[in-house]
């Protein structure tokens, strides 16, 4: 790669990293497309895994306080480990193109929902058993594309759950769902002669999490909501392009 490209690259992992230190998603959803422009989706999926892992693991411990407000987290990260193992599995199987633009759909329908109706909750009668299927859904996503963090942001929001549950919740269920993801990887030598590439940008990830988390108590409650469903609008857009292009 020339130097335009890897300064592209880092920029693509500063700017996603940040965003997820500050509501909890973002950094697979901004790096994975840019990078795999360069190093092809296979290449970008592997390299972001640890690093990615890194970073939940860093915004999780850091807001274990709001554990008792969380709802059904068990369940779901169970079942979304489950579907990360099947998930990843696919790969180099299922078209990666067909992976993604179902996972479009899906974003487009939960944004115009939200947009239509932005009080909408998850009914406590339908939260039992739509969990675990959310949480499967989330994890196979993970697995196949790297990227669950739409799935897992849209029913937490629609959970309604405070500012601080709500970012543990998903970086807990990024984390483990992206752990298995990991392992899958691993086994398949997916990991092999990208762990130095990796470790470089688990420092950088790493450096954000303070900085993303002042920036976050800054924030109001609506705007909060505002930019985690622009993030996975975003997310959406990002990975249409990816298709067409």
């Amino acid at each position: 790669m020339t130097a335009t490209e890897i300064a592209v690259i880092i920029a693509a992992v500063l700017v996603g990293s940040l965003v997820k230190s500050v509501t909890g998603m973002g950094f697979p959803i901004i790096a994975v497309p840019i990078m795999s422009l360069y190093t092809g989706p296979a290449t970008a999926i592997a390299v972001i895994a640890i690093p990615n892992a890194a970073q939940n693991l860093g915004i999780a411990w850091s807001h274990r306080h709001a554990r008792a407000q969380t709802e059904g987290l068990l369940v779901f990260c169970g079942v979304g480990v489950l579907g990360a193992v099947a998930g990843a599995l696919t790969l180099g199987v299922v078209p990666e193109d067909l992976t993604s633009a179902v996972l479009v759909v899906a974003i487009t329908a939960w944004v115009l929902q939200t947009l239509r109706r932005p009080d909408l909750v998850v009914r406590p009668e339908r939260r039992s058993l739509a969990n675990p299927l959310a949480g499967a859904l989330a994890g196979i996503f993970q697995g196949a594309a790297g990227i669950s963090g739409p799935v897992v942001a849209a029913w937490h929001h629609g959970l309604r759950l405070s500012r601080e549950a709500f970012i543990l919740s998903i970086a807990t269920a990024f984390l483990l769902t992206g752990t298995a993801q990991i392992a899958v990887l691993g086994a398949r030598g997916e990991l092999s002669g990208r762990l130095g590439v990796s470790a470089v940008l688990t420092i950088i990830v790493l450096g954000t999490i303070p900085i993303g988390s002042r920036l976050r108590d800054r924030l109001s409650g609506p705007a909060f909501e505002r930019l985690v469903l622009v993030m996975v609008a975003a997310s959406g857009l990002g990975l249409l392009v990816d298709i067409l292009s």
